[in-house]
């Protein structure tokens, strides 16, 4: 479990470092996600929301202040969309 883990930190300091450039390509990366299996794309949702329902939570001064309000907003309205595995 502990390597699966380390995968998911890895993951998430690669995207990171992705958005931490000027110009990064959003678009191409939810266009590459978009065309992925659909169960997948299920699977990213869920993890996109596991993110948010996060970010609702932490913190916040003027630079993340928006994203934790549209977070919390995002989370309410989340919990009427179940996102179940199939």
């Amino acid at each position: 479990m502990r390597e699966k883990e380390n995968q998911a930190v890895q993951i998430a300091n690669d995207l990171l470092d992705f958005v931490n450039v000027y110009g990064y390509q959003s678009r191409a990366f939810a266009e590459t996600i978009c065309r992925g299996h659909r169960t997948l794309q299920q699977s990213v949702m869920r993890l996109f929301m596991e993110t948010i329902r996060q970010l609702s939570e932490v913190p916040y001064d003027e630079r993340n202040e928006a994203t934790v309000a549209l977070a919390k907003e995002i989370t309410f309205i989340a919990k009427h969309y179940p996102l179940p595995f199939i």
